[in-house]
């Protein structure tokens, strides 16, 4: 090894520069300490001023946070807690449940929209129960009568729709026993709908079911038959007299005439109720009427040779009907109890002579009416009385046969008809007689003169009408 690379052989200098150098570097590192600590002391501070001012701007920003509480479209308050004025909404559902006994469904539904408020901001929740309360607007959850797509009731419960129904049916369902019922329901589509709907649509069950019963009209005529009139009509139909005459302004009620159709008012039920059912009766058969013909006889004779008789038969039938009036029959079995009998008539084919009663009398003479039927000075006057010049004749009525023919105490001079079908007719205080008692006068032939004999006030024809032997009033008969 060379001693030339051996330190410890190398001689030993003075350490004068080192130490200089060391205390210089001694300095700075001394001062960049103090800087150091004095940047991290700024820091420290920045740091724990920036952490309170966030702590506070936190603090108020979580103790300021609020809700806009909307119903709808409609502002109605702020809170603090949504929960709140959900709690609230609920409550003033529940009492309105309560309130109309009803399942309530309220149309809108709270909104929330986040804000910052002051506590002298917020709304009170009475405040905010009331704004929600002023803005509700809610349906019924209910159910709904629909007959062929109409809706004719509404109610809170189905059950008393069911009723309804029910109800509807009960009169046509008390059938006689024997009657085997083979189906009830109805002509129209009728169904119970659940639905919501305004709470101001529901009704009483009874209300509900008046509108259904009389809930529209159809418009009905009568034909006016003999001896009817508007008050027979009003009582056949029960309905009031002053409706019918309303509904007839162009008919005089007291002058109705036979064939005259009246218009009735009647009402029409929303709801048919069909009834289909067995019936088993019995009905009469009508007898067929057979004519034989008699040369001997007049065409305005006729008499029965054989008396008919109804026949009998048992009939099994399937019988639909709507509201109680038979629409449809179908017979499934008929069994003839009693076979009917067949009436003959005999009828005459003979040519009527002149003198035969048509049955239709004329004005016997021409005049004016100068006494009519009826009572007359406290007595019954039987006849009418006819004003004529003296000797204008006096025709017969109708055709017939002269019984009488002379003076007849206060009739003065009189002549008799008997028109041989139970009618007879009397001319009296005549002034000349031209017919005989037997002979056989024609419709229109001449058989006394006006005169003024008897007792009697002046030149005319006294004329009656007897009917089975009793007067009658000669101007219901006379044309």
């Amino acid at each position: 090894m060379s001693e030339s690379n051996n330190p410890a052989s190398q001689p030993s200098t003075p350490n004068t520069g080192t130490n200089g150098n060391e205390k210089l570097g001694f300095l700075k590192e001394s001062i960049n300490k103090r800087y150091s600590f004095k940047k991290l002391v700024l820091t420290l501070m920045l740091v724990v001023i920036g952490v309170c001012v966030f702590s506070i701007y936190k603090i108020n920003e979580i103790r300021t946070r609020a809700y806009i509480v909307y119903y709808g479209n409609n502002e109605v308050g702020i809170l603090r807690d949504k929960e709140k004025a959900e709690e609230i909404l609920q409550r003033l559902q529940a009492e309105l449940c309560n309130t109309y006994n009803s399942n309530i469904v309220l149309k809108d539904t709270l909104k929330f929209e986040e804000t910052h408020a002051k506590d002298s901001m917020l709304t009170s929740l009475e405040e905010l129960k009331a704004n929600i309360k002023s803005n509700l607007t809610y349906n019924v959850k209910g159910y709904v009568l629909v007959v062929d797509g109409k809706e004719l009731g509404y109610s809170n419960s189905k059950e008393e729709l069911e009723n309804i129904l029910e109800t509807i049916k009960e009169p046509y369902l008390n059938e006689e026993e024997e009657n085997n019922i083979l189906n009830v329901g109805f002509v129209e589509d009728v169904k119970i709908v659940e639905k919501e709907f305004p709470l101001n649509r529901i009704k009483d069950g009874e209300e509900i079911l008046q509108y259904i019963l009389e809930g529209s009209e159809e418009i009905r005529t009568h034909t006016v038959e003999v001896g009817e009139s508007l008050w027979t009509i009003a009582k056949i139909y029960d309905v009031s007299v002053d409706d019918l005459i309303v509904a007839n302004s162009d008919k005089d009620p007291e002058r109705l005439q036979i064939g005259d159709e009246i218009k009735l008012t009647v009402p029409k039920p929303l709801i048919t109720v069909e009834v289909v059912e067995e019936v088993e009766y019995t009905a009469d058969v009508d007898f067929d009427i057979k004519t034989e013909y008699d040369d001997n006889m007049y065409k305005t004779q006729s008499k029965v040779k054989v008396k008919g008789e109804k026949g009998e038969t048992k009939y099994l039938a399937k019988v639909t009907k709507h509201n109680g009036i038979v629409v449809n029959e179908e017979i499934l079995k008929e069994e003839v109890i009693k076979k009917p009998v067949d009436q003959v008539v005999v009828q005459g084919t003979k040519e009527l002579p002149k003198t035969a009663a048509t049955g239709a009398f004329i004005m016997p003479t021409r005049g004016r009416l100068s006494s009519r039927y009826g009572m007359r000075g406290g007595r019954m006057h039987y006849g009418i009385d006819i004003a004529a010049p003296s000797g204008t004749a006096i025709k017969a009525a109708d055709g017939g046969k002269v019984v009488y023919a002379g003076w007849k105490g206060s009739y003065g001079y009189m002549v008799e008809i008997d028109h041989e079908n139970g009618y007879k007719t009397r001319y009296a205080h005549c002034s000349k007689i031209e017919v005989k008692v037997g002979d056989r006068v024609y419709k229109g032939q001449i058989i006394a003169r006006v005169g003024n004999t008897g007792r009697s006030t002046g030149s005319h024809l006294h004329f009656e009408v007897l009917k089975n032997g009793v007067n009658v009033n000669p101007s219901g008969y006379v044309k």
